[in-house]
């Protein structure tokens, strides 16, 4: 199917008939998912801190052997168990995990190594929750459909990631970490009820295609997916996108940590500072969600949504270049980040729905969580080499990279829209 015989449906109306109760099933699903996870991301960088800003390189690497580990664990589960029921497979250890943190937690209080433990449960556990929602979104949604509504369902995660640092910035000083942890893993079970409800609710067949039963598993071999993956242009291009933009992420990460280390001493002063920037992070990206990304991508196509993100980036870190100062730091973190979320993420998730089930499981879980992971690790040790250059010279360094990344998603979104 070409795009010019997708379009005029998708200009007429972005919510077809029947879509409608799977949808918003969906974005509830993403909003518990997001809104638990933030509750955790800003205690994570809070966390960083108290176990000492020199080893975040090594937290890094350590998160990265641990996501090693992890992985064919998954593909074996991913693999095996029906579709129904892969949300609660894989969060219900992630929620225990969790659990077990908070009672330590309230039993001993926070120290450099258990904040170090924390750091690295989230930082290896949160990129599999995430892939695996998508994954299964990608699993019953039509390559058409997803360009209307992948948006939405974004943007319910956004407001997720609205409400989770909200709550973090009225409740923390007065229940503590233990307690923040505990409503988060509430809502991450949460989750898992209402992304199965969207399973359910999902029409069996859509623009000609079937979806595959909820009864099924995605089946596969783990040598036979990493060939796939190898032999693909298009999965090596996704997955050259992902590894530049955790590099440049990693300097960005690491200069506000020097910055912050310096400007705030407290651990709550750290987490109402981090709360606040995800909170202008995600109303940034809801806004590019619900009102940018379904009319960019039906309107326009998957290139301009996937090239509007390194455009955007590319003329924040010139700003930043120009005054490089903690408030503009923050400010390009809040730009990079919700363009990153906002536009490039829902496009990007798209990409996956014209593949076979094991790419988008298997082949896509690889790139979202051990490949980003090392390209975090790669990022954090050529910070450590290229530090010298200070704020001006990475912000420069990174636009210009940002710049050069447009040709590569120009093509990528080409690629996708032949598949149509």
């Amino acid at each position: 199917m070409t795009m010019a015989g997708v379009r005029p449906v998708a200009t007429q109306r972005l919510v077809a008939r029947g879509e409608g109760q799977a949808l918003a099933a969906a974005a509830a699903a993403y909003f518990c998912l997001l809104c638990g996870y933030y509750m955790l991301r800003s205690l994570r960088e809070a966390m960083a801190l108290e176990a000492g800003r020199a080893w975040i390189p090594t937290l890094f690497t350590v998160v990265l052997v641990v996501q090693l580990a992890i992985l064919p664990l998954y593909w074996w589960v991913v693999g095996r168990t029906p579709r129904r029921r892969l949300l609660l497979t894989v969060y219900l250890p992630v929620i225990a995990l969790f659990v077990a943190i908070a009672v330590g937690l309230a039993r001993g209080g926070s120290n450099a190594w258990l904040a170090g433990a924390y750091f690295v449960a989230v930082m290896s556990v949160n990129l599999f929750i995430v892939s695996v929602f998508w994954s299964v979104m990608a699993d019953r949604w039509s390559p058409e459909a997803s360009e209307r509504l992948f948006g939405f369902i974004a943007g319910g995660g956004s407001l997720g990631a609205l409400v989770g640092p909200l709550l973090n910035t009225l409740i923390a000083d007065k229940v503590g970490a233990p307690v923040i942890i505990g409503i988060a893993c509430a809502l991450l079970l949460a989750a898992v009820g209402c992304g199965f409800l969207a399973q359910t609710l999902r029409r069996p067949a859509v623009a000609g295609r079937e979806t595959p039963a909820m009864s099924t598993a995605v089946g596969g071999r783990a040598l036979e997916d990493l060939a796939r993956f190898i032999r693909s242009p298009y999965l090596l291009a996704i997955a050259g996108l992902i590894v530049v933009g955790q590099i440049l992420g990693a300097f960005m990460y690491n200069e506000q940590a020097r910055y912050v280390e310096v400007a705030y001493e407290g651990l709550a002063e750290r987490i109402a500072l981090f709360a606040r920037v995800d909170l202008a992070v995600n109303g940034l990206a809801l806004a590019f969600q619900t009102l940018v990304v379904g009319w960019l991508t039906t309107r326009g196509s998957a290139r301009l949504s996937l090239s509007a993100m390194p455009l955007l980036a590319g003329l924040s870190f010139i700003a930043l270049a120009v005054s490089p100062t903690l408030a503009m730091l923050m400010v390009t973190q809040v730009v990079r980040r919700g363009a990153d979320y906002g536009l490039a993420k829902p496009t990007r998730e798209m990409l996956y729905t014209v593949l076979n089930p094991e790419s988008k499981f298997k082949s896509k879980s690889l790139l979202d969580t051990v490949l980003q992971r090392g390209a975090d690790t790669l990022g954090n040790w050529l910070y450590v080499l290229l530090a010298g250059l200070g704020l001006a010279g990475l912000s420069a360094l990174s636009a210009a990279i940002c710049f050069a990344l447009i040709a590569a998603t120009w093509w990528l979104g080409r690629s996708f829209e032949r598949q149509l």
